[in-house]
């Protein structure tokens, strides 16, 4: 996945586990950055931030 292409766009991420969060993603981290050295990318759901790792993410759509 190229989380990176995400940032700037508002986004539905549909977790592994079926949890749906969406929002503006402000933020990516590339693995070397973060621990435990997984990407990751942040979103402003409006009401929560979230920080979902790229092992946790099953799809993400571009929301118009």
């Amino acid at each position: 996945m190229k989380l990176w292409e995400y940032v700037g766009k508002k986004i539905k991420v549909t977790c592994i586990q079926g949890e749906i969060i969406q929002g503006k993603c402000d933020r990516y981290t590339q693995a070397l950055d973060n621990e435990p050295e997984i990407a990751s990318i942040s979103i402003d759901s409006g009401e929560i931030d979230y920080e979902i790792y790229e092992n946790e993410i099953s799809k993400i759509e571009i929301v118009q």
